[in-house]
This record gives structure tokens, sequence and C-alpha cells, in this order.
């Protein structure tokens, strides 16, 4: 065989690999995009009660909640002397409840996303540090990156990030307080498996 079509051959062999890898990837792509797609349109159940701790987390690490803690802080409150700090919530416990209502895989991807954006700094800031070791400035510039981002996978991932927020902090009564809100005239029903389709019970 000659040196060209050595060459050929060898090329042809790892074009032969490259498609499906790049077709993996891209599926893997669109998987994580549904995802965390899924999760900035989850809901909470019709009533939110979190008297959990942290080390009673049933969904999220610890260190997960670290993460969606500092992701609230900046999302929902950003500093704002009105409002009570996210640590003196239940917030993060409460989306942590309500996603033991979700799928496996669900959970899993939230899971992922919190990992995942945690170290997203040393890629989208070029910075070597967690974002929750972060300072508010670049904490933000983070967040901004995600959000801007033209990659559907990382649009989809701050969606997810700012609906858990959302979900977690303004569902608390000290929020409730803070900007003058009674909460619904209905009440709601409690629930006993609200997302597993079971009947809600007054």
């Amino acid at each position: 065989m000659n040196k060209w079509n050595e060459t050929a051959s060898r090329a042809a062999f790892n074009s032969a690999w490259e498609i499906p890898i790049q077709r993996r990837t891209l599926l893997r792509a669109f998987a994580v995009s549904a995802g965390w797609a899924a999760l900035a349109r989850f809901g909470l159940p019709p009533s939110v009660t979190a008297a959990t701790r942290d080390d009673q987390l049933q969904v999220l690490s610890a260190k997960d909640a670290a993460v969606l803690r500092e992701v609230m802080e900046r999302m929902v409150r950003g500093g704002e002397p009105g409002l009570p700090p996210v640590k003196q919530t239940r917030a993060v416990e409460t989306v942590d409840w309500a996603l033991t209502f979700a799928p496996p895989e669900l959970q899993r991807q939230a899971r992922w996303l919190l990992r995942l954006f945690n170290w997203s700094p040393l890629w989208v800031l070029w910075k070597p540090a967690f974002f929750v070791n972060l300072n508010d400035q670049y904490q933000d510039a983070c967040l901004q990156r995600w959000a801007e981002s033209s990659r559907a996978w990382m649009a989809a991932g701050f969606q997810a990030l700012k609906n858990l927020s959302v979900l977690g902090y303004y569902s608390q009564d000290e929020v409730w307080q803070a900007i003058h809100y009674r909460g619904p005239w209905v009440p709601r029903p409690r629930r006993v498996g609200w997302a597993r389709g079971e009947e809600a019970t007054p």
C-alpha cells in the first residue's frame, strides 16, 4: 500500500469512529437540555412544609445544598436589605423536599446541574475557584455568562437554577412578611404524594 492509500485508509478509519462519538455527544447534549428545561418548569406541591435540616436532605447532598443556597442569594435576593438572607430560611430544604416527588432522572439532573455549575467559573470566568467561593461580583458575572450563553444547555441550566431559586425562596413565610404578602385567600390542600398522582387530602 502506498503512502497516499495508507493515509486515506487511516482517515476513513478515524472518521468511522468519529461520527458515532459526535452523535452520542449531541444526543447527550439534547438530553441534558431537555432535563434542565424540565427543571425550569418544575413546580412545588400545593402545600409546602420543610422541617428538615441539612443532615436530613433527601435528594441533594450538603455540598449541593450549599451551591443552591449561594445561587439563590444572588438570583432572588441580590443583597436586598429588606429581604431575609437565604440561610435564615428553609428555601433550600423546601426545594430538596419538593424534588423527592420528582422522577429519579430529574433528581439526578438537578444534582448534576448544581455540581457542574459550581465548577463552571473555571471555564466561564477562567478563575480557579468554585462558585461558592467567589465574591458577589464574580458570582453575578458567572450567572450572567450562563444566562447569556448561546449554548442551549447552559441557557436551560440557568433557567432551571432560576426556577428552583424562585420556587424555594418565595414560598417562605419570612419572605411573604417582608414583601407584605398574606398568602393565598383559598387554603391550599394538604397533600401526601402530590407529584406521584395520589389524591390530595383536605
